[in-house]
């Protein structure tokens, strides 16, 4: 937690656990209280709230640096879970340890806070990018929201299946819009599984160079300039 004073963080350095986890695995059940504070440190994480169907539904995508079980510090349960997309790391503290070592004042309470404030924000940029009209757009929004959370533009994509279950529509046309944003310039595929999110300020320039490229006369039926 790099918000917490340096000597707070020297204190809780040797109570830090890493671990592995691979896709599909259960990083942080809802409605449970958390006995520990885990850091996503590599990988991608879907959120999950249930709704009244009963179901779990996915609300956001999460990446590194994430935070997970901020709410245990005030013996509340997790409103959503965090299932893992891809194989990742992740560290952990226990909940007790903080205690332990006498680092509950002000400045952890502070630092707990400013983390929920910002789950609180990320929540409310992934319900903005669910009210996008156009799958198209809305694909795009998500990848580079997810990029920013990543601190990266070049990110590993969510499986196809991911993507259409948070974004409300079918693998194949996700698959569809990834290559139309291909096609016009929006994302740059490295392979199968890593892209590039354009900014939109690239991309609008390339779109302003293109449209002033010279036409062909040939193409256009225009005459040829006289010699």
């Amino acid at each position: 937690m790099g918000c917490l004073p340096e000597a707070s963080r020297v204190l809780l350095a040797p109570c830090i656990s890493e671990s592995n986890f691979g896709k599909g695995d259960l990083l942080m059940p809802e409605a449970q209280v958390a006995q520990q504070i885990s850091i996503v440190k590599i990988g991608a994480v879907m959120g999950s709230r249930q709704g009244s169907d009963g179901q779990a539904h996915p609300v956001a995508l999460f990446g590194r640096g994430k935070t997970l079980g901020e709410y245990a510090i005030y013996g509340h349960s997790e409103q959503i879970s965090a299932i893992a997309l891809s194989a990742g790391r992740i560290c952990r503290l226990d909940v007790p340890d903080f205690y332990r070592l006498g680092l509950v004042d002000r400045k952890f309470h502070a630092c707990v806070q400013s983390r929920i404030v910002r789950s609180h924000g990320e929540l409310a940029d992934w319900s903005r990018v669910m009210r996008i009209k156009g799958l198209q757009q809305k694909l795009l929004a998500a990848l580079h929201l997810h990029a920013s959370e990543q601190r990266s533009r070049v990110i590993r994509l969510p499986s196809h299946v991911a993507l259409a279950s948070l974004l409300s529509t079918t693998r194949e046309s996700i698959t569809r819009s990834l290559r139309q944003l291909e096609a016009t310039g929006h994302i740059v595929r490295h392979d199968r599984w890593r892209c590039e999110i354009v900014e939109p300020e690239v991309t609008k320039a390339t779109a302003v160079v293109g449209a002033k490229k010279p036409l062909n006369p040939r193409s256009t039926g225009s005459p040829r300039p006289e010699k």
